[in-house]
C-alpha cells in the first residue's frame, strides 16, 4: 500500500499492487506444452518440496553431492589483511575505509598471483560500488588494473552480459580478467565459470 503519491504527498492517494506468489501457475504453460521437462539446479534443495510447490508429479529425481576432494581446489579463509585490520562485511564494519582497502590489497595480491580469470563477489550492488569507489580514490583499482583488466556487473542486463562477454574473451587471449559481482546477482545465478575463466573465486563476504 502507497497511501500518497510523490507528486501530491499531502493527498492521500492510496495504490494497491497483487502479486500471485504461486509458482505452479507459472510454471504450468510448460508443463502443458512440452511431454518431458527436466529441471536442474544447483540450489534445488530440498528435492520433495518443489513438486509440491510447482504441482506437479516427478518421475525421477537425483541429487548429487559436491565434493573438495581434488587437489586443484584450495578453499581458503581470510579474516586479517596484510595490515592486520580484521575483514569483516557485517553492517557496522564494512563501510569503514581499512576494511575496504583490506579487501582492495586482498583482490590485487590474488591478482597478481593467480593467471586468467578471478570472479569476485559482493554482499550487495550496494557494497560494490561503495568498494569500487574507495579502491579508485586509493589507487588500489588503479592497481589491480595493471595486473587484469576489470569488468563490473550491474543491474542493467545489457550492460551485464557485455562485461561478461568482454571478460570471456579477456581471458581467451591471455591478457586475464577480474569479474566484480554480486552474490545471488545476475551473474552469480547459472554461469559456469569453468577452467581458464575461474582460476580462483573471492567471496566478499557472506551475502
Amino acid at each position: 500500500i502507497e497511501p500518497y503519491d510523490d507528486r501530491a504527498p499531502s493527498v492521500p492517494d492510496p495504490v494497491l499492487r497483487f502479486t500471485c506468489m504461486d509458482a505452479s501457475l507459472a510454471v504450468k504453460p510448460v508443463f502443458d506444452r512440452f511431454q518431458s521437462v527436466i529441471i536442474t539446479s544447483g540450489t534445488l534443495s530440498p528435492l520433495d518440496m518443489y513438486p509440491k510447490i510447482l504441482n506437479f508429479r516427478p518421475v525421477t529425481m537425483c541429487s548429487f553431492d559436491m565434493t573438495l576432494s581434488r587437489t586443484s581446489l584450495l578453499p581458503i579463509v581470510v579474516t586479517r589483511s596484510a595490515d592486520q585490520t580484521p575483514l569483516s562485511t557485517r553492517y557496522e564494519d564494512r563501510e569503514q575505509s581499512a576494511v575496504k582497502r583490506g579487501y582492495g590489497h586482498l583482490l590485487l595480491d590474488i591478482c597478481s598471483a593467480v593467471p586468467d580469470g578471478v570472479v569476485c563477489f559482493f554482499v550487495s550492488y550496494e557494497y560494490l560500488e561503495s568498494a569500487v569507489s574507495t579502491w579508485i580514490d586509493q589507487g588500489i583499482m588503479t592497481q589491480i588494473q595493471a595486473k587484469k583488466l576489470v569488468f563490473v556487473e550491474t543491474q542493467d542486463g545489457a550492460e551485464t552480459s557485455q562485461a561478461l562477454d568482454s571478460f570471456q574473451k579477456a581471458c581467451a587471449n591471455g591478457r586475464g580478467a577480474v569479474l566484480l559481482s554480486v552474490a545471488r546477482g545476475k551473474v552469480s545465478e547459472g554461469l559456469d565459470f569453468d577452467h581458464h575463466l575461474g582460476r580462483a573465486v573471492v567471496m566478499m563476504g557472506i551475502p
